[in-house]
């Protein structure tokens, strides 16, 4: 049953998002190294406990990059900006400023004392040695000639050692190695003068410029990544379900809780087993709507953990939305056809709204803000198209209504709320073309562009962890449906 279970669930996958994978094993030892994964964040607001688990069983960073690779087209790495006062960063600050005066005043003795610049020109050297892409073989002799260490310690015995010479070097072979992006970082290295100055920003150019590899690195890698990530993230977990006593709680309470909400609301006729009428993709696609409604306060399921942060910013944009629809289903029923036509209309209203909104955790008080908006706008376009004007009485019909509204258990919310997660279930379960423009439900068509985006990035979430996690839930599913049917 499991497994039959497994395929409906990788049929539908395929249909929505093909992923075609191949026999070999993914390989990340070579490019770990260059990507510096101790310094990579995974999905904003992931369950701490669940992350510590992971790490522990040593399977988080190579996991959750290669997730991060796969959901997300822009990832990319950053600089570490570490925050301002910080134990770390003043640590990091004391040790630079003691090793540059250090080499200041290894460089003034007389006669100086080359050994520090010449560990420094090393490192440089490993670093532009990481830079040079395999197929540049020149580069690479030629770096090997120009920074040979043992001529370099040779001309330091003999006091002939002209470090600005060296440096020069460097800021043109960095200049030929850089992303188009650090071309002005590069020009500036020549203004420099003083030698530890320009060593100091060498080092940090460079550094750049390694994150700009990574990169690089990570968008050649992206399509192989995305090839093999449904294996490679599926091994890994079970792994991790080998570490742990009952790895899949949080995600059996989950299917469990769907699927018992589903029962009840399908009212099965006399004499049908429940188990029957409720599919394992029925489950699956009810527990991903179900996170639309996920308090902060509960545990994540382990199988969506990777993603928790994606999932709650699309359930807040969700809110958001169905407030700024109801927002303008309220006006327009209130003033009528009298600006139903209006063009361009709407698109104006929907744009100042949301920036009334912006920025506020309180609606009921934001809503003062725009129902004097909504008023005075309105009454303009009324005016403009020579209807007559919103008087007293009904603008503050509409403004109660409008702050009544900012209650998400208000009636209006709550439909258009329960709209747009049908849209949303009808997305996921959709089998072959579908076009989404053509099943926006009613009251949602003034905030069409947004909504489909919206269920357009929560899909591609679903049909990945779909992928991954099919077999695990088809096997809950199933040891559910067999206790019932004993």
């Amino acid at each position: 049953m499991a497994e039959r279970q497994n395929e409906e669930i990788s049929e539908q996958s395929e249909e929505n998002d093909e992923v075609q994978q191949k026999d070999q094993q993914l390989e990340l030892s070579g490019e770990e190294e260059v990507l510096e994964l101790g310094s990579i964040a995974a999905s904003p607001g992931r369950n701490a406990t669940f992350e510590e688990l992971l790490q522990a069983a040593d399977l988080v960073s190579n996991m959750s990059l290669v997730h991060e690779i796969s959901v997300d087209k822009d990832f990319k790495l950053s600089p570490t900006v570490l925050p301002e006062n910080s134990l770390e960063k003043q640590l990091r600050d004391v040790m630079h400023k003691a090793f540059w005066d250090s080499l200041q005043d290894d460089l003034h003795e007389d006669p100086p004392n080359y050994n520090r610049a010449i560990s420094l020109l090393g490192e440089i050297k490993e670093t532009l040695e990481m830079l040079i892409l395999p197929q540049n073989s020149k580069q690479l002799e030629e770096l090997n000639e120009k920074l040979d260490t043992q001529l370099i310690r040779q001309q330091a015995e003999h006091g002939v050692l002209d470090v600005h010479q060296y440096a020069s070097y460097i800021i043109s072979l960095m200049a030929q190695l850089c992303a188009p992006v650090r071309d002005e970082e590069i020009e500036k290295l020549k203004s420099f003068t003083d030698i530890i100055d320009l060593f100091r920003e060498i080092l940090r150019v460079l550094d750049l410029m390694k994150v700009d590899m990574a990169n690089f690195t990570i968008d050649s890698l992206r399509p192989h990544i995305q090839q093999q990530s449904v294996d490679y993230e599926r091994n890994k977990f079970s792994e991790f379900l080998k570490t742990q006593q009952d790895g899949l709680e949080m995600t059996r309470k989950w299917l469990t809780t769907v699927k018992e909400e589903l029962a009840t609301s399908d009212q099965p006729d006399a004499g049908v087993a429940v188990a029957s009428r409720v599919s394992p993709m029925k489950i699956i696609n009810g527990a991903y709507i179900k996170l639309f409604d996920w308090s902060n306060d509960t545990q994540f399921p382990e199988t969506v953990i990777m993603d928790q942060g994606r999932f709650l910013e699309l359930r807040d944009q969700l809110r958001r939305l169905t407030l700024v629809a109801s927002i303008l289903l309220i006006t327009y029923t209130n003033v009528g056809v009298a600006i139903s036509g209006k063009k361009g209309l709407p698109s104006k209203l929907k744009k100042e709204i949301k920036i009334l909104l912006e920025g506020t955790n309180d609606d009921a008080a934001a809503m003062l803000n725009i129902g004097e908006y909504l008023c005075k706008e309105v009454n303009e376009s009324l005016k403009e198209s020579e209807y007559q004007i919103l008087d007293s009485a009904n603008q503050e019909t509409l403004k109660s209504q409008l702050q009544a509204v900012a209650d998400r258990n208000h009636s209006v919310q709550k439909l258009l709320d329960s709209r747009a997660k049908s849209f949303m279930l009808k997305m996921l379960s959709a089998r072959g073309k579908f076009d989404p423009s053509q099943h926006v439900p009613p009251g949602l068509k003034t905030v069409e562009k947004e909504i489909i985006e919206i269920s357009t990035r929560f899909q591609k979430l679903v049909v990945h962890n779909r992928q991954v996690y099919g077999p695990f839930y088809s096997e809950i599913i199933s040891a559910m449906q067999s206790t019932e049917s004993t």
